[in-house]
């Protein structure tokens, strides 16, 4: 179990395709927590879209999530 954040909605039990996609995305440091002013901004509805969604926007991580990435994958 993972904190993916306030804003965050779970998939069904049985959209594997669905938790397929958050499993991606919290392993490239992308949740869902927010400041409450408006949500944690765009997350790619689609398996699909994820790879492109990590290539475009992997550069623009602060140093927190960085270091939040860093410590969340040596568990």
């Amino acid at each position: 179990m993972n904190d993916m954040g306030h804003d965050f909605k779970a998939p069904k039990q049985d959209d594997k395709k669905q938790w397929m996609k958050v499993e991606q995305l919290y392993k490239n440091g992308f949740t869902y927590h927010s400041c409450g002013c408006g949500g944690p901004g765009y997350r790619p509805a689609k398996l699909s879209e994820v790879e492109e969604f990590i290539n475009r926007n992997k550069s623009f991580k602060s140093a927190g999530e960085l270091l939040l990435q860093k410590l969340s994958s040596k568990h």
